[in-house]
């Protein structure tokens, strides 16, 4: 007669015991496990919890369940959170807290002068990052040759002084890309180095000169540099994460995000086109809160004054959940002793980066020496970004010494624990929620294991030294950085199931990482070695000017496909557990690859399926107003004026000279992008007259020729980036005056 054995499960808290335990015979084949809940009681005074499990009145041959708690606390982790920065003249990383990523601005002669070698560069970084590895500090850094207001710092053999044409030169170019193929050889698996901006290129390494303008009257990196600097980062980075200060700048490389003016209105366009880019998943979004320019209602105008509101603080946190952001700057800066503060410390930290919350946990519950320890857990990410690194999940079993008996790591990916996507602001949570990861091992327990009873532990190790480095959220926690999850019987029933006592996760400051590479020297925790068979028949099944719909055939396994990786362009896209695959934040009238494989849970993956490659739709944007038009706004000595060769028959004229301006409002686009802006105007003087253009904040610097005559028209185009839906233009020349307009065209761009 067979008989089935349901799961116990036992809540993981504060304080609890197993209790009411029977068995339940009765008529039936089958064992039932029952158990009651105990009302937790945390000792906040210490910050410690005491935890014990009594023992099951009934013995468990099988499997154990149980539950664990999310903690309250905010605390932090690597590569992500509260991120200070360390300008180009510190000499030390200051404790701040939550604090474990810095951002380092650093000058590009401290690492070259004369084409110096990529010695030189590493040596800097020992004696420049000495000691941090012992902290569990990572760094961002940017290299930077011109920081307004604290100097410039060139090169030898690179001419400069004019502020414009110094930037353009095939020597810089040339320069630099060699210089990044160093700064690879250096740092691309560097443990020290959490992510790397691309800087170099404009003023603080931000690719602009703004103030100033290139002679085509833009201040934004040419492309031709954007394509050598793209090319050579991609070629020299294969580990390390890249990226980048605007998102309508190296469109065709899959770079991340540093927003320098994070929540700031007056930039909101850059935060639109973070969302617009959509590629979250797999590339990191940063920055840093600007408090020196700006309209500074919703932030406070300090870090302070941010963090003390709670409107302010749910305003950047906002932001944080759209854009999917890892970690800030400036805002690092807080008094972390005033208690309004605090509040608002803790709660941002709680959701900048990933936040991996185990919410159980089933593992065998005695295993003879020799045997098979089955272990599973279900982890789910309720922070705003995912984890951007392979590091490895370990299973520990530990003596009651506390020190590791057996080690060995899952076969899993912790990548894919993704947060929740589409936040809305109303109900402040995801309206895609965040999925439930579920990971499995089976893990060969060594005969030479002494019997006896262990705790089992469960921790995130960073490679670089395979020690804990990344913590999980839950009130389970052991200095170190361990999480225990219950206790197990080698050659033997668990003598008891108590877990002693919990520690602070904030409180713990004992992890730290190592400079030295090495294998891993523990178990792995699978004894499935098959992969499953290959998608097939992968074919588009819709597609918009934004996204590409995908479906394939499914594949199959020996255990059981857990899901699906599918890869754009030969770049990691995204995961799911269905056969369709809906790709978004597309560029329009562009040709995408689509290629997708199977995995299972002991991590196998499968050969890849066929290639595809979908083109999605062009945009047919077309929108034309008039100057005149009763919707727009004149201000100042601006006025209507009739015109006889203009459409409509009227132009607006007596912009600029200080007072008079005219702004084109509720230009509404269906998508956030780059669109061609045609303008149509009229300027009789001998010579060129300017006007400064806001688009919803952004201000470029246009050049309008002569037409020969006040009634003769010209036609002037530029490329502005629009939000999707209301934007606004507005023309204004603060000194003399513009030209008189007639009427602008907005055009999609491919």
């Amino acid at each position: 007669m067979r008989k089935t054995l349901a799961i116990t499960t036992v809540l993981l808290s504060a304080s609890l015991a197993l209790s009411g335990c029977k068995m339940d015979n009765g008529d039936s084949d089958q064992i039932n496990i029952h158990s009651q809940e105990v009302t937790p009681k945390e000792t906040t005074k210490s910050r410690m919890i005491p935890t014990k499990l009594s023992e099951p009145k009934v013995k468990l041959f099988g499997l154990n369940t149980f539950k664990l708690t999310e903690t309250s606390e905010a605390f932090n982790n690597p590569i992500m959170g509260f991120r200070p920065s360390r300008n180009i003249n510190d000499l030390s990383f200051p404790n701040r807290e939550y604090a474990d990523i810095y951002k380092h601005y650093i000058k590009y002669t401290d690492l070259e002068v004369n084409a110096d070698s990529v010695q030189k560069i590493k040596d800097w970084s020992t004696k420049a990052w000495a000691g941090i590895e012992k902290k569990n500090i990572k760094v961002v850094p940017r290299v930077i040759i011109v920081y307004p207001g604290a100097g410039e710092f060139w090169p030898t053999g690179v001419v400069h002084g004019d502020p414009a044409t110094q930037w353009l030169s095939d020597s810089l170019k040339a320069r630099l890309v060699a210089f990044i193929g160093k700064l690879g050889q250096a740092w691309d698996n560097d443990p020290r180095v959490a992510f790397v901006e691309l800087g170099l290129y404009g003023n603080w390494g931000e690719h602009h000169i703004y103030p100033n303008k290139f002679p085509d009257g833009t201040h934004i990196i040419p492309p031709s540099f954007q394509k050598a600097l793209g090319d050579a980062y991609t070629a020299a980075f294969r580990n390390k994460k890249m990226l980048v200060r605007y998102t309508d700048t190296f469109t065709a490389y899959n770079f991340g995000i540093y927003w320098d003016s994070f929540a700031l209105p007056d930039d909101a366009v850059t935060g639109n086109g973070e969302i617009s880019r959509n590629n979250w998943r797999t590339q990191i979004n940063s920055g840093e809160v600007a408090y020196n320019w700006g309209n500074q209602s919703n932030l406070g105008g300090s870090p302070n004054g941010t963090l003390s509101s709670v409107s302010n603080t749910n305003n950047v946190i906002d932001w944080i959940m759209k854009t999917h952001t890892s970690s800030l700057g400036w805002i690092s800066d807080y008094t972390a002793t005033n208690p309004a503060v605090e509040v608002g410390a803790t709660a941002m930290q709680k959701v900048l980066g990933y936040r991996f919350v185990l919410n159980q946990a089933t593992f065998t519950s005695n295993v003879a020496p020799g045997g098979t320890m089955n272990v599973s857990f279900q982890v789910t990410n309720k922070g705003s970004s995912p984890f951007y690194y392979n590091w490895p999940v370990e299973a520990n079993l530990l003596k009651s010494d506390g020190t590791v008996a057996w080690k060995g790591v899952f076969q899993g990916d912790i990548r894919t624990w993704l947060p929740g996507s589409d936040w809305n602001s109303v109900t402040r949570a995801y309206n895609q929620a965040p999925t439930v990861n579920t990971v499995n091992g089976a893990f060969k327990i060594p005969t030479t294991l002494a019997n006896g009873t262990y705790t089992l532990t469960l921790s995130i190790l960073d490679p670089a030294g395979w020690q804990p480095g990344a913590r999980f959220a839950n009130t389970n926690y052991y200095t170190g950085g361990r999480t225990p999850i219950g206790k197990v019987g080698i050659g033997m029933e668990a003598a008891n199931q108590t877990l002693g006592s919990f520690a602070s996760l904030k409180s713990d400051k004992t992890l730290g990482y190592s400079l030295q590479s090495s294998a891993y020297n523990g178990s792995v925790g699978s004894t499935d070695t098959q992969a499953p068979t290959a998608p097939a028949k992968l074919t588009s099944t819709g597609k918009t000017a934004s996204s590409n719909n995908i479906s394939w055939t499914a594949s199959t396994d020996n255990v059981g496909v857990t899901g699906y990786e599918i890869y754009r362009n030969g770049s990691y896209a995204g995961t799911t557990t269905s056969t369709s695959f809906s790709d978004t934040g597309l560029k329009a009238a562009t040709n995408y690859s689509y290629m997708v494989r199977a995995k299972d849970a002991a991590g196998n993956v499968s050969s890849n399926s066929n290639v595809i490659s979908v083109a999605t739709n062009a945009v047919s944007t077309s929108i034309a107003i008039e100057a005149e038009s009763a919707a727009n706004t004149l201000a100042g000595g601006a006025i209507v004026v009739s015109c006889s060769s203009c459409a409509g028959g009227s132009k607006v004229g007596y912009v600029g000279n200080n007072s008079g301006t005219l702004q084109f409002n509720r230009i509404n686009v269906a998508t956030a992008g780059t669109y061609t802006l045609i303008l149509s105007y009229v300027n009789g003087d001998t010579t060129a007259r300017a006007a400064r253009i806001h688009v919803n904040g952004t201000i470029l610097n246009l050049s309008f020729p002569s037409t020969g005559s006040w009634s003769t028209l010209g036609t002037l185009q530029s490329t502005v980036q629009l939000k999707a839906g209301d934007n606004t233009i507005k023309f204004s020349n603060a000194s003399t005056w513009a030209p008189d307009f007639d009427r602008i065209q907005i055009r999609s761009r491919g």
